[in-house]
């Protein structure tokens, strides 16, 4: 967390630096709306000790415990089915429920880099493919 506290932001072991954050959003009425949906933390450089996967979960997780909205998107041009099934992951991290509407479901997602690339045929089917499975419990 060198970067947020570099940042002043006080996210350390033991307290949740985005919980205040999405306190502030719900007395507002408003929407939590996170980036890099997409990423994994298997995919990151060592020597970077990035976490993308638990601060995503860390984010989302303070919204929904305030019960406010919670959005998200994506943060780099992906186009495979390994970054389409992490964002699946985050929009409905308890997967989808057969007996109605999932218990933890983002309200939102913004799927960024509409591009030549994502409309190459393979490209393409794979993103009908993932739509598709975004919209398996509605």
């Amino acid at each position: 967390h060198a970067a947020e506290l570099t940042a002043g932001f006080y996210n350390v072991a033991g307290r949740d630096g985005y919980r205040p954050i999405a306190r502030m959003l719900a007395r507002h009425h408003a929407t939590l709306n996170f980036t890099c949906l997409e990423m994994r933390d298997s995919e990151q450089p060592a020597e970077a000790k990035s976490a993308p996967q638990e601060l995503v979960q860390q984010v989302l997780s303070s919204g929904w415990k305030e019960y406010i909205d919670v959005a998200g998107e994506n943060a780099l041009p992906r186009y495979d089915a390994t970054a389409y099934n992490q964002m699946l992951l985050n929009v409905r991290p308890n997967g989808v429920n057969l007996n109605g509407p999932p218990k933890l479901k983002m309200f939102g997602l913004t799927y960024l880099r509409l591009s030549d690339d994502l409309l190459q045929t393979d490209n393409f089917e794979l993103f009908k493919k993932f739509v598709k499975k975004m919209h398996a419990d509605l």
